[in-house]
C-alpha cells in the first residue's frame, strides 16, 4: 500500500510537471465553447461524444505519453529494481489518470448546467460516474498495452490513431444512427457509448443497456489488465526498462 500511495504522487508529479492537467482542463473548457459556438453541436448526441472523447484521450494518449517521459528519463529502469509490484505501477496510473478524466469531465457538466442551460438528473450523473470510469480504466490499459511496445513517440502516434479510429468509429455511427449495426455490440467502446448516452436521456437507458454497458466494459477490463501485465514484464521488466 505504501508503494502504492508513493506512486501515486509520483503520477500526480508527473501530470502537473508535463502540463497534462493543464491541457486535459483547457480541452474540456474548448470542447464546451465549440458546442456554445456551433449550434449544430449544441446537442446531446456531440454532448455525449465530446464526454467519451475526454477519457478515451487521457486514457490512450496520456498514458503513452507518461511511460515514454519514464523511458526517456530512465525512470522504469530505475522501478524494474525496486519491491514495487507491476499491479502498483498499473493501478497508480489507473487511479491518477481516471481521477483526471473525472475532474474533466465535471467541469464540462458544470458548464453545460451553468451556461449551457443543460440539465441532467441525478440518474445522469450516475450514468456519468460509471461511463467515465469504466472507459478511462479500460483505454488506459489499452493505451500502455500499446506504448510497452514502442520506443519513440511516432511509432505510438501511428499505433494510437489506428486504435483511437478503430474502436470509436463504428460506435459513432450506430449512436448517430447514421449506420446501425448490431455487429458493433462487439466493440468495447460500443459498451462505452451505450452509457453515456443515458447521461441525457430523460428516459434513462433499458435494463439490458445498463447490463451491458457495465458488464462487457468489466469483462474486457479483466482481459486487458491481464495483457497490460503481461506486455510490462516482457517489454519493460526483461529488458530493463
Amino acid at each position: 500500500m505504501s508503494n502504492l500511495k508513493n506512486m501515486l504522487k509520483w503520477e500526480f508529479t508527473l501530470l502537473y510537471r508535463y502540463k497534462i492537467i493543464h491541457i486535459s482542463i483547457l480541452s474540456v473548457v474548448l470542447y464546451f465553447i465549440i458546442t456554445q459556438a456551433v449550434p449544430d453541436m449544441n446537442s446531446k448526441i456531440f454532448h455525449t461524444l465530446l464526454l467519451f472523447f475526454d477519457p478515451a484521450l487521457i486514457g490512450i494518449m496520456f498514458v503513452g505519453a507518461l511511460v515514454l517521459f519514464e523511458k526517456s528519463e530512465n525512470v522504469l529502469q530505475a522501478l524494474v529494481i525496486t519491491p514495487m509490484k507491476t499491479e502498483e505501477y498499473l493501478l497508480s496510473k489507473m487511479i491518477s489518470l481516471t481521477i483526471l478524466s473525472i475532474i474533466s469531465a465535471t467541469i464540462f457538466i458544470i458548464l453545460l448546467n451553468v451556461f449551457g442551460e443543460v440539465s441532467i438528473t441525478l440518474r445522469g450523473i450516475l450514468y456519468l460516474s460509471l461511463s467515465i470510469i469504466l472507459t478511462s480504466i479500460m483505454l488506459i490499459l489499452l493505451g500502455f498495452i500499446l506504448v510497452s511496445r514502442v520506443k519513440s513517440v511516432n511509432e505510438y502516434l501511428m499505433g494510437f490513431a489506428v486504435a483511437f479510429l478503430g474502436l470509436t468509429f463504428f460506435p459513432m455511427l450506430h449512436l448517430s444512427g447514421l449506420y446501425v449495426n448490431d455487429i458493433f455490440y462487439l466493440w468495447p467502446t460500443q459498451a462505452s457509448f451505450i452509457l453515456f448516452k443515458g447521461i441525457f436521456g430523460t428516459n434513462g437507458l433499458q435494463l439490458w443497456e445498463i447490463g451491458y454497458g457495465i458488464g462487457y466494459q468489466l469483462f474486457w477490463i479483466v482481459i486487458l489488465f491481464i495483457l497490460a501485465k503481461k506486455a510490462f514484464y516482457k517489454h519493460i521488466v526483461l529488458k530493463g526498462g
